[in-house]
């Protein structure tokens, strides 16, 4: 029974982050629409702007800091970046908070991201792991800032790009944080009253 997204965000331009962006927007009814400062030519990011522009919306680049609220929540900017040499690096990396529990959201952001943000307000409950796990991301100065309870990897079964790297994996385990991976539950719901964090997955027949 959704029928409205007061929010929808797309971290960077890679088919695999909005890949059917195109298709909320067409059937939902969407408030604000984010994106990083970045374009590409693919044929699935020009779906999203035909989208954009059909439903006579425009989309905004957010600010570094910014901030806005959703219920009791407060999400906050924590990154994006305009270096589309990579753009795993212009992920939009965003902090959730509710009452006692908080959350970050960091996209495909890399190590080189990592290092930008280790002087930010970082240190959270839950974890989306950074770029599906990739060696590339989560190194132990960022996982030291950080310091979740939680981690969640968002990845397919299976992939060409072997992810999650053993690397991460170790890294995650030696710091006792709990692992949750698409690939291994399905489909991932964490809910939380502001206090308690309560974490369940379910299995669906999508092929990813």
């Amino acid at each position: 029974n959704i029928s409205n997204f007061k929010y929808l965000v797309g971290t960077h331009p890679h088919e695999d982050h909005i890949g059917g962006f195109d298709d909320v927007i067409n059937n939902f009814s969407v408030d604000n629409i984010y994106l990083p400062d970045a374009i590409t030519t693919t044929r699935t990011f020009t779906d999203v702007l035909d989208a954009i522009e059909n439903k006579n919306m425009s989309y905004m680049v957010p600010s570094v800091g910014e901030t806005f609220t959703l219920g009791d929540a407060l999400l906050e900017v924590i990154y994006t970046g305009t270096d589309t040499s990579d753009l795993n690096n212009t992920s939009i990396v965003l902090r959730l908070d509710f009452g006692e529990t908080s959350f970050l959201f960091t996209g495909d952001a890399t190590d080189k991201t990592e290092k930008l943000i280790l002087n930010k307000s970082i240190d959270v409950d839950v974890l989306k792991v950074g770029h599906h796990g990739s060696r590339y991301s989560t190194t132990l100065d960022f996982l030291n800032k950080v310091s979740p309870k939680y981690a969640i990897i968002s990845v397919g079964n299976p992939n060409t790009y072997d992810h999650p790297h053993s690397e991460t994996i170790e890294k995650l385990e030696s710091k006792n944080i709990e692992i949750y991976r698409t690939d291994k539950v399905g489909t991932i719901l964490v809910s939380t009253d502001g206090k308690t964090i309560d974490i369940t997955s379910v299995r669906t027949d999508t092929n990813g």
